[in-house]
């Protein structure tokens, strides 16, 4: 358990020993032993492709992609390995390409799905290499079963052995073979296979990537008998991508690689694992933004990654040197017209886009290029793909500099370790090293204020002629900043609400001044709407709330209005904190929480949508969540802020995602131009902000649920960005999610979203003005010492003044 380390480890004087500065290097994971270990080229530019979606390497030894095009039909398209166009043709293919491979011959075996009325039809279709049909084959027809049901995911890659067999995967289903006629001859493997190649001795490479466990297993490809399975580490990032995994082997150097969102991996043929080919934070192709897609070598060992972006909104399409565009055909993305070609890769649009890269990595003979780059540290309990994209961009923008991010993975490489986070931070900082910038997420970075480890962002901010703070939340800036200045960076911030039916509190004919109540004031609401079985059926006003989780939404939000930070001492024996922790208690000792309603996000929408549930505890990160409460509440949701025994210390919020520049570093400038690259409308709108954190991997443990990480953004541009998107997906009135829980599946469509709901949200975020640091210290001490209390062996009044000692030592050290 994480407690002291951080109070020990500054106030000791330095004692480290070589075998603790040891143990710092085998245990993070840095870009140090694979930094440049390929040359990295974009050779996309020249392509001439507008919207690429597949590819493989020919006999001939060219990439050949798959065009998907748009607003016309699809084409196939040779490439060399710098990208030159050779050889192309077109092809009118029902519906949407999935995959494709090539035999031995160069014929291309072509998956596609096609929607026909509720039914979604899939197809084989076999073309020549000069593109001529040569089979077609119907394969499954997938069916939808009810109103908003989802059909079943379909094929998702395909392979062609040298008898001319084909397989195919389908995560729904196990490993399909069928003949050269298209008839079916057998099934192989297990279930959620998602890609597969064949290797050199025709046994089939398959990747399980389901949710939980993933795996590489290989297959006999006559008999399915697995001969080997490894399971795939984790990935320590707070963003996964579905659909980024694939499969592939290579001739070159008989390895299997398997790609991710994060990183290509290279296995043996006896799947051991012998390195990280290539890990993207390494290099510049997530400066972008795209989704990694697709992978690819050829018989020089060349590495080719696509990455792309799908088109969203409505817009204009127009080519990236402001060219006139083309008008679309009758395949264009609805409300769109196109150009006739791309230039630097890219297509812009207008209301959405779609862009692509398509990268070569090459071996480096040499690795001179590492040894002249100037490298920028960044230690972080766990990576996120915002960090990521901002590293690559300042890496394509400054190639002098390299961007190191240290992470410190989890056991089984899962999520982060945060203890061995802050046990090796503090250890550098003594030493008088340490990283160039820091993350702050979860640490109580007052102390480290005021010993002069970090730098005064305020100052630093003044300097900056090209830095305008008004584009950015600075109620929240203010909110963090230590005597008047400015020592740790957000990136986004979220806060803590109760979402509630107001149906039901107009029925109740309840008024709720949330800036006043408190805690017995909402156990008294709650008692009025709690409704037993009758004739109106069962309603509580909470789900299965435990007493952790009701105290932990209080302490995780507002534990800071009992702490003096300046005068380093803890008012947990107050009349307010002792009544808190009674009304917790009784609470959830009486009939107000529905032990049937669990806290996931399925049972809760479930019961909301059946009137079985008036108020949810939230820590609110995006519009997401409030469009689906206001669409089970029946429009009727309405907001109010926690009971806060009658405070007016302010209105708290957290942030899993803080950043700071040691005062030490000898690259305080070069930071400072990364984090301001971090925080730019361009990183921050992107869409893949959702679900990153930097923070613990519980940082609400025993709380109430967090459906999701990351938050607002702290870019007002960017945030404006993410309120039209949320305005638009909600409006298109096509949208509807499919949610298995634990007692069955639920569908919901999102309500519709107007300016009016983000514009409540933001009266919100505009009220928020105090800081709560989730010091891990103090929440574990709290949790540890209300225990006792909780299971009735302690007093309040015994459990405060516990708690109270505890918290005064520790702020003491």
């Amino acid at each position: 358990m994480f407690k002291r380390i951080l109070g020990v480890f500054l106030a000791l004087a330095l004692t480290v020993s070589v075998s603790a500065c040891g143990n710092d290097k085998s245990s993070r994971q840095s870009q140090e032993e694979n930094a440049a270990r390929y040359i990295e080229t974009e050779i996309g530019g020249s392509s001439g492709l507008k919207w690429p979606v597949g590819s493989r390497v020919n006999s001939e030894n060219q990439l050949v992609f798959f065009d998907r095009g748009v607003g016309e039909a699809g084409r196939f398209v040779t490439l060399s390995s710098d990208g030159v166009p050779g050889t192309e043709f077109s092809c009118s293919l029902a519906g949407n390409v999935r995959a494709f491979a090539l035999d031995a011959q160069d014929n291309i075996y072509v998956l596609s799905s096609e929607q026909q009325q509720d039914n979604i039809v899939q197809n084989l279709t076999v073309l020549g290499s000069g593109g001529e049909v040569k089979q077609n084959f119907e394969l499954d027809v997938l069916g939808r079963s009810g109103d908003g049901a989802m059909a079943a995911a379909g094929y998702s890659d395909i392979a062609v052995d040298s008898a001319g067999n084909i397989y195919l995967t389908d995560p729904t289903k196990n490993i399909q073979v069928l003949g050269k006629d298209g008839q079916k001859l057998r099934t192989l493997g297990s279930l959620q296979y998602e890609s597969l190649d064949i290797d050199a001795d025709g046994n089939i490479i398959a990747g399980n990537f389901g949710m939980g466990k993933k795996t590489i297993e290989k297959l006999d490809a006559a008999t399915g008998k697995s001969i080997w399975a490894v399971d795939l580490p984790s990935q320590n990032s707070g963003m996964y991508m579905i659909g980024s995994d694939k499969i592939r082997y290579s001739k070159a150097d008989k390895s299997i690689y398997h790609m991710s969102s994060q990183n290509i991996t290279r296995y043996d043929s006896n799947g051991k694992l012998i390195e990280t080919a290539i890990d993207f934070k390494d290099y510049t192709i997530l400066a972008a933004g795209n989704n990694i897609i697709d992978l690819c070598m050829d018989a020089a060992g060349n590495i080719f990654v696509t990455s792309s972006s799908a088109p969203s909104g409505g817009g204009k399409i127009t080519p990236a040197d402001g060219r006139s565009p083309d008008k679309a055909g009758d395949g264009a993305p609805s409300g769109k017209t196109v150009t006739g070609g791309a230039k630097d890769g890219k297509v812009i649009v207008t209301g959405g886009e779609i862009k692509y890269e398509i990268y070569r990595y090459s071996k480096d003979s040499g690795s001179s290029s590492l040894k002249e780059k100037k490298t920028i540290t960044v230690s972080v309990p766990q990576s996120n793909r915002a960090l990521e994209m901002a590293a690559g961009k300042y890496q394509k923008e400054h190639p002098e500099y390299r961007i190191d991010v240290q992470t410190y993975p989890g056991q089984d490489n899962s999520g982060s370790d945060y203890e061995t986070y802050v046990k090796n931070l503090n250890t550098q900082i003594l030493s008088g090293n340490g990283p160039d910038i820091i993350s702050a997420a979860g640490l109580p970075y007052e102390n480290y204020v005021s010993k002069n480890i970090l730098a005064n962002l305020s100052d630093i901010m003044d300097k900056d002629k090209d830095f305008d703070i008004n584009n950015y939340y600075t109620n929240i800036m203010d909110a963090l900043k230590s005597d008047n200045k400015l020592y740790v960076l957000p990136t986004e911030f979220s806060f803590n609400i109760l979402m509630a039916n107001q149906e039901v509190l107009d029925q109740e004919s309840i008024k709720i001044d949330s800036a006043k109540w408190t805690w017995e004031d909402f156990k008294s609401i709650a008692g009025k709407v709690t409704q037993n079985s009758g004739d109106g059926g069962s309603r509580a006003a909470l789900p299965a709330v435990g007493p952790m989780e009701l105290l932990n939404l209080f302490t995780g939000g507002s534990y800071s209005n009992y702490i003096d930070s300046q005068k380093k001492n803890a008012a947990f024996t107050s009349k307010e904190f002792t009544e808190l922790l009674t009304t917790v208690r009784s609470f959830t000792d009486s009939s107000l929480a529905d032990s049937s309603i669990k806290t996931d996000m399925v049972s809760v929408l479930d019961a909301a949508g059946r009137g079985a549930l008036v108020f949810y505890p939230y820590t609110i990160t995006d519009y997401n969540m409030y469009a689906l409460m206001k669409s089970a509440f029946k429009e009727k949701l309405s907001l109010y802020e926690l009971p806060s025994e009658g405070a007016s210390n302010g209105k708290t919020f957290t942030s899993s995602s803080l950043y700071a520049i040691n005062n030490n570093s000898k690259y305080k400038a070069e930071s400072w131009e990364l984090l301001k690259t971090l925080i730019s409308e361009e990183v921050q709108a992107q869409s893949t902000q959702s679900g990153m954190t930097q923070s613990k991997g519980n940082g609400n443990a025993g709380g109430p649920a967090k459906m999701g990480v990351g938050g607002f953004s702290i870019n007002r541009a960017a945030q404006l960005k993410k309120a039209q998107q949320a305005i638009d997906a909600s409006t298109g009135g096509k949208t509807r999610m499919m949610m298995k829980g634990p007692n069955g599946n639920i569908s919901l469509s999102p309500a519709a979203m107007s300016q009016s709901d983000i514009d409540y949200i933001d009266g919100f975020i505009s009220k928020l003005n105090k800081f709560a640091n989730a010091d891990e210290n103090i929440n574990s001490i709290i949790v540890d010492e209300t225990k006792a209390f909780f299971s009735g062996e302690k007093s309040a009044e015994e459990t405060t003044r516990l708690i109270q000692d505890r918290v005064n030592t520790y702020l003491g050290e």
